[in-house]
C-alpha cells in the first residue's frame, strides 16, 4: 500500500510503501505526457499530478492509496511484451468507448474469460502501451 501524506508547509508528499508482498506502484510509459494525463483522468478518472514538469506525473487509483506514475523516459513496449496492466472497470462497452473518445484504440473488443471469471478486452493509450480492462459483467 502506498501511504501518501502531504507536508502542509512544503508542499511536497512523503511516501511509505509496506512490505506486505502486494504490487504498489506502476510505470506507465509516457513519450507525450499531456496525451497520458489527458487520457487516464478521462478514461479511468484517475487523481493525477504533475511531478516533473514535462517529465513525470503521479497518479491515485480509486479512492487507494495505489498508484504509479506516467513517465516521460519509458517507451512502450513491442505487442504482447511484458508485464499486462489490467484495470477493473463497471462496464466494459461505456469504457471502451471512452477509450476511443479520449485518443486510444482498441485491439480486442469485449471477450467472456469462462469459468464465471468475467469478461476482458484490450486496447492502446494514445502513447501506444498495451492495456487490458476486465468487469464481472
Amino acid at each position: 500500500m502506498i501511504n501518501i501524506k502531504r507536508n502542509v508547509n512544503s508542499g511536497k508528499r512523503s511516501i511509505k510503501m509496506e512490505q506486505n508482498n502486494t504490487i504498489t506502484h506502476i510505470e506507465i510509459p509516457a513519450p507525450d505526457l499531456a496525451k497520458a494525463i489527458s487520457f487516464y483522468s478521462t478514461v479511468f478518472n484517475w487523481r493525477i499530478e504533475i511531478v516533473t514538469e514535462n517529465s513525470y506525473a503521479f497518479f491515485l487509483i480509486g479512492d487507494t492509496n495505489t498508484g504509479g506514475g506516467l513517465n516521460t523516459s519509458l517507451k512502450p513496449a513491442a505487442e504482447k511484451c511484458g508485464p499486462q496492466i489490467v484495470v477493473d472497470v463497471a462496464d466494459i462497452g461505456q469504457t471502451l468507448d471512452k477509450i476511443n473518445a479520449s485518443g486510444g484504440s482498441v485491439t480486442l473488443k469485449k471477450t467472456e474469460i469462462g469459468g464465471g471469471h468475467g469478461f476482458y478486452a484490450s486496447f492502446r493509450d494514445p502513447n501506444g502501451n498495451h492495456l487490458q480492462i476486465h468487469s464481472h459483467e
